[in-house]
């Protein structure tokens, strides 16, 4: 066990920095009434005179881009900026979204399961919570011992669309759907990280959200994140999904590609300098900015409409390629309208042969970049969301609660999500605001929270807009 006294000075200075250079702008985000407090707050935390800390500094994000400010509402960051009280539930989080990436903290809980880039299954993301929980010899995390995953009821009428239950879009009855929709103010299908950019070379924008395929199965659409290259499958009417660009021809002269080597290549003559690369191993070219639509819309701009299935009004207008790159399968393969054929039509790097990957060809692609399953740091978002850190644009973990209760109510295994003969659990798409559901064996991402044991006066509990001095 660590020394006390010694890893809370540790921990203070190194937040200090932090204070000092970013945070001003993360509270400067909140609402009006949103403001810091340090040293109370309905979270009712020990933290930090009788616990023992964690390693000093590893709550701490290493990336300072803070490429998503937002307008929260009812989110107030307490305890130094680890935890973030949502008034709008009545719930504290885990300001940290995607604390299993660090690997300290994997060390001493010891959960075995939990990928490098903070990914689990459902399964161990229970296991996980449950070490939490029995952290510091019963006392928990932070000196909280009541962490559980984000609720979900069975039957949520906000949603857009029911099957086994609601799901969709919209969804505020859920912990993850309001935190999204109310909380961070994330109008759907916009990602909580839009601007995500990273360099897996030779590709640019590589995301680790799903990308559209060609194929199809029972489940819908089938899609592939480059996290894992694990096959998933979609339903067209409300996800939205990235699209890489291919072609099985090359376009002029192809790169020169040493003997033997089977990995990719940026075009550096011709037409497709700078716009696009080459697998050697299978002689297929894709574009070089592998979320090319968020910066080259082809033409194809303006909105279309989704008519929900349980709420058909108010009807949700959404845009053709939204403003991360993702788009509707629809936008993206209609013949003659759609983004393919709009980049063919201007004949985008200097081919008309442009088209959507089969699955097996971003599987090869996968392994041709020589990119590890769940173990890569450049497909992991380290910035700022509000008053949160590490916020995967990706799929949570959520787990079934009771009809009748609310946010603060546990997780009740005995209504686990799960249709006939199958074996799901929740999701939350942090990618699109898409909530669903998922086989269990899934590898998504874990933030928790437990529930505020006091809340403040009604006149701090959203807008301030009294001007209660209590507030402040």
């Amino acid at each position: 066990m660590l020394v006390i006294r010694k890893a809370f000075l540790v921990f203070l200075f190194a937040w200090g920095a932090i204070l000092l250079s970013g945070f001003a702008s993360a509270a400067a985000a909140q609402d009006q009434g949103d403001k810091p407090e340090w040293d109370s707050s309905p979270c009712d935390t020990s933290f930090p005179s009788s616990v023992a800390l964690p390693e000093a500094g590893i709550l701490l994000s290493t990336n300072t881009d803070d490429s998503a400010r937002i307008q929260t509402k009812g989110l107030r960051p307490v305890d130094f900026g680890t935890i973030v009280y949502d008034s709008n539930q009545g719930v504290c989080w885990l300001a940290d979204a995607n604390l299993a990436a660090n690997p300290v903290i994997r060390d001493q809980l010891n959960v075995a399961g939990v990928n490098p880039d903070g990914t689990m299954n459902y399964p161990t993301a229970l296991k996980w919570v449950d070490a939490l929980n029995k952290y510091d010899n019963g006392r928990g995390f932070l000196g909280h011992n009541n962490w559980q995953l984000p609720d979900n009821p069975p039957d949520d009428p906000s949603c857009s669309s029911v099957n086994h239950g609601n799901f969709g879009a919209s969804c505020t009855g859920s912990a993850l759907g309001n935190l999204y929709n109310v909380g961070l103010g994330i109008t759907f299908p916009d990602s909580v990280v839009p601007h995500f950019v990273n360099r897996v070379w030779p590709f640019r924008n590589l995301q680790p959200g799903y990308y559209w395929t060609q194929d199809s199965n029972g489940g819908g659409e089938v899609t592939m994140s480059f996290l894992n290259s694990v096959e998933a499958a979609n339903t067209t009417k409300y996800n939205f999904m990235h699209v890489l660009p291919m072609t099985t021809v090359p376009i002029g002269a192809p790169p020169y590609c040493p003997s033997g080597f089977t990995g990719v290549v940026p075009y550096t003559s011709g037409p497709a300098t700078g716009k696009a690369v080459y697998d050697c191993h299978t002689q297929y070219t894709w574009t070089l900015d592998a979320n090319l639509a968020a910066t080259e819309d082809a033409g194809v701009t303006g909105s279309t409409t989704i008519i929900p299935d349980v709420n058909t009004s108010p009807v949700l207008n959404v845009p053709l390629i939204d403003a991360d790159g993702a788009m509707l399968y629809a936008t993206a393969s209609d013949p003659g309208s759609g983004w393919l054929d709009a980049l063919n039509d201007a004949n985008y790097a200097g081919t008309n042969r442009w088209i959507i990957p089969h699955l097996d060809d971003l599987q090869t692609l996968f392994q041709d970049l020589s990119l590890q399953p769940n173990d890569d740091s450049r497909l992991v978002a380290t910035g700022r969301v509000g008053p949160f850190w590490n916020i995967q644009p990706f799929f949570y973990w959520a787990c079934v609660r009771d009809q009748k209760g609310n946010s603060q109510s546990p997780c009740n295994g005995d209504l686990a999500y799960s249709p006939p003969g199958t074996s799901f659990a929740y999701s939350f798409n942090f990618d699109n605001g898409f909530e669903g559901t998922s086989l269990i064996g899934k590898q998504f991402y874990v933030m928790v929270y437990y529930p505020a044991p006091s809340t403040p006066p009604p006149s701090c509990s959203g807008d301030d807009s009294s001007g209660d001095a209590s507030c402040d």
